[in-house]
């Protein structure tokens, strides 16, 4: 990661939202191996719903809240129809 690993991960969801870029070419620019991490989230998930967890819902929270913050100034710019 480089100096501010926060925006580098949001950059990453969102060219993978977009289209323009896959798990696979987001975990290998950060050195990491896709199969990986996929099989390791589903041993973790599976984990998890066996000992009853829910999933972490924060990280969806703060996604979802950069998402809005990040749209404010393009919103507040935008022309509105009337």
């Amino acid at each position: 990661m480089a100096i501010d690993g926060l925006k580098e991960v949001q950059e990453s969801v969102m060219r993978i939202e977009a289209g323009l870029s896959t798990y696979e070419k987001e975990l290998a620019l950060m050195g990491e191996d896709y199969q990986d991490i996929f099989r390791q989230q589903v041993r973790e998930s599976a984990e998890r719903e066996k000992a009853g967890l829910s999933r972490p819902v924060w990280i969806a929270q703060a996604y979802q809240q950069q998402i809005a913050e990040s749209r404010r100034p393009e919103e507040e710019t935008t022309p509105r129809e009337t």
